[in-house]
């Protein structure tokens, strides 16, 4: 179906394997906003008649009822730009075998806008196959995710998840931009239960808001490979920035990327886990997690049935490799990466540089201390200790400590305090000082902060448990000691500068940090909010420095993570797994730490 340009204002339903095939983001425009009434109430009819004449099928768990005057079904995915929904079986579902062009149904090159519940595009379930490429999804607001979803998060059937069986889906090439979402997992692309084998490669995800967990992509509940000759799902080659997760009533996590089990059903009971998925080659920056755990990534429910009943090689495990976290904030612990529940994870030649934890979260005051947080470690990597489920399931430790942790360059992420000095908080009527600790550059007049206004660098910790991260390989980090029984200096642990092309510190958001200039990040407090009462604001919340001198063109980076000739981590590193690095250079016998090969390095590119 090819559409031709033109601004439509209409929310479409996509319910055969067809190629929806716009002119190009900027000429077709899906406008989903639900005005006037009657728009939304013909959509209801609509999707009402398709039930009743048996052309789609819904999902275990979903119930049918005639939507006047208001939805039983589909209420959270009401007004999507696109809802996609599809038969299980039969010569028009997507994976049919007896029209084999079914598997190139695919959504491609249109702007799809305004939606207010449902988000951009909503895959129901039975979509095998379903290609979502060249589109720009843009200022979409959705209950479950706001950009594109497929599957439910929160479906069930009896007592398990339900798998919306929606296989093999690839999300590639698209601009994911301003959206919005209130629960569920992934404010900007949402994977939920059996969204096995898909493949979210080279997006643009920018700018997207969750009150939940996972600001950029979130992948929620459990989803593997479709078969034993599948691949596992895919997040690659992706641009993930200056997403933001924040919620005042509660923690949620993952600024740029979240991927979890979806919660155990039952007290006591454990997650059904998250499955294997791989994180490769991904610009992970300037993402936040103002209300908890993980600026870049956040792992969460990883592991639980599995440690039951599969044996230990085919427990869940997730790769992170050749990524560059870089300037990504945390409202806990975890500016860079934050691992609880996660038995097996890889991490190999990931950039893991300038990440803040702020310690401004609710659960980073102590009972009876409202004036002054505990600083959290870890602003690198922390790793929590393993839920009292977990831990009670079998031989898996204590905490989440890597199966593989080699390779990375983990530096200058550093660690702040909130302290009110004076004031009262909630007193309106009565200016008082407060600020974070260190209060570098002396931004807030009078903040006396105990320890005095240096940076505090902390790369890696674990919390909730005495044990300690055990590096087994080249690890390149400014911090030699984390904790007093937690060394990490070695023969293999390099502590020098890395010489990147380009750094920089996170500022307020006026005002860049570099290393060599430091400013403060703003964190100001809502004193009558919830737990999370301090929403931190910092900059830059752009990638390049533009200046009209650039006459069009994009400028210099403000940050670029590749390393120089002469850098510490040059020919440093053990492994030449993955064999290529963030630009797809190919690793050498000596390869560098890190996500970047120095000898095929090519300044100011990045994901090129």
């Amino acid at each position: 179906i090819l559409v031709q340009p033109g601004n439509y204002n209409e929310m479409v339903v996509m319910w055969k394997p067809v190629q929806l095939q716009g002119w190009g983001e900027g000429a077709t425009v899906i406008n989903a906003i639900n005005a006037p009434a009657e728009k939304l109430q013909d959509w209801r009819l609509l999707v009402d008649s398709l039930i009743q004449a048996e052309n789609i099928d819904l999902l275990p768990g979903q119930t049918a009822g005639f939507a006047v005057p208001e939805p039983t079904q589909f209420a959270s995915e009401e007004g999507a730009g696109i809802l996609v929904l599809a038969k299980e079986f039969g010569t028009e579902a997507f994976d049919s075998q007896t029209l084999t062009d079914n598997r190139g149904a695919r959504i491609d090159g249109f702007t799809i806008k305004s939606a207010t519940t449902g988000g951009g595009i909503v895959v129901n379930g039975y979509a095998d196959y379903l290609d979502i490429s060249n589109n720009r999804i843009a200022n979409n607001t959705g209950f479950y995710g706001g950009g594109i979803r497929v599957g439910n998060p929160e479906l069930v059937n009896g007592d398990t998840y339900t798998d919306s069986d929606n296989d093999h889906v690839s999300i590639t090439h698209n601009q994911v931009i301003f959206n919005g979402g209130l629960a569920g997992a992934g404010a900007g692309i949402s994977m939920c239960t059996g969204s096995d084998s898909y493949r979210i490669s080279q997006n643009w995800v920018c700018g997207n808001f969750s009150q939940s967990d996972g600001g950029g992509i979130g992948h929620i509940g459990l989803s593997d490979r479709a078969d034993t000759s599948s691949t596992y799902p895919l997040i690659e080659r992706n641009t993930i920035v200056f997403n933001e997760s924040f919620f005042q009533g509660q923690t949620v996590s993952g600024g740029g990327i979240f991927i979890s089990g979806a919660a155990p059903l039952g007290a006591g009971a454990l997650s059904e886990g998250a499955g294997n998925v791989r994180v490769l080659s991904n610009l992970i920056q300037g993402n936040s997690a103002g209300a908890g755990d993980g600026g870049g990534i956040r792992l969460s429910y990883i592991n639980g049935e599995d440690v039951l009943t599969l044996p230990e090689s085919l427990w869940y495990g997730i790769f992170i490799y050749n990524n560059m976290i870089v300037n990504n904030v945390a409202g806990l612990g975890g500016g860079g990466i934050s691992l609880q529940d996660a038995v097996n994870v890889r991490l190999i030649h990931n950039t893991i540089a300038n990440n803040d934890s702020l310690a401004i979260a609710g659960e980073a005051f102590s009972p009876g201390s409202p004036n002054q947080s505990t600083p959290q470690p870890g602003a690198g990597i922390v790793t929590r200790a393993h839920s009292t489920a977990l831990e009670s399931a079998g031989n898996v430790g204590t905490f989440s400590d890597p199966s593989v942790f080699s390779d990375n360059i983990i530096w200058h992420n550093r660690q702040f305090f909130f302290r009110v000095e004076t004031g009262t908080p909630g007193d309106t009527t009565a200016p008082g000082i407060w600020g974070l600790c260190p209060d570098i550059g002396g931004t807030v007049a009078d903040l006396n902060c105990p320890g005095g206004n240096a940076p505090v660098f902390d790369d890696l910790a674990v919390i909730g448990t005495t044990a300690c991260l055990n590096p087994a390989y080249s690890v390149l980090t400014d911090l030699q000691e984390d904790a007093p029984d937690c060394v990490y200096s070695s023969s293999s642990n390099l502590a020098s500068d890395p010489l990147f092309v380009a750094e920089y510190f996170n500022g307020d958001k006026s005002s860049v940090a570099q290393p060599e200039i430091t400013t403060a990040i703003q964190a100001p407090p809502a004193f009558d909010e919830g737990g999370n009462f301090i929403r931190a604001r910092f900059g830059p919340l752009s990638l390049y420095i533009d200046t009209a001198a650039n006459d069009g063109n994009p400028g210099t980076l403000f940050g670029d993570y590749h390393i120089q000739s002469g850098s510490s981590a040059e020919n440093e590193g053990l492994l030449t797994t993955p064999a290529t690095d963030i630009d797809g250079d190919s690793r050498v016998v000596s390869p560098d730490i890190g996500a970047d090969e120095i000898s095929q390095a090519v300044p100011g590119t990045i994901n090129s």
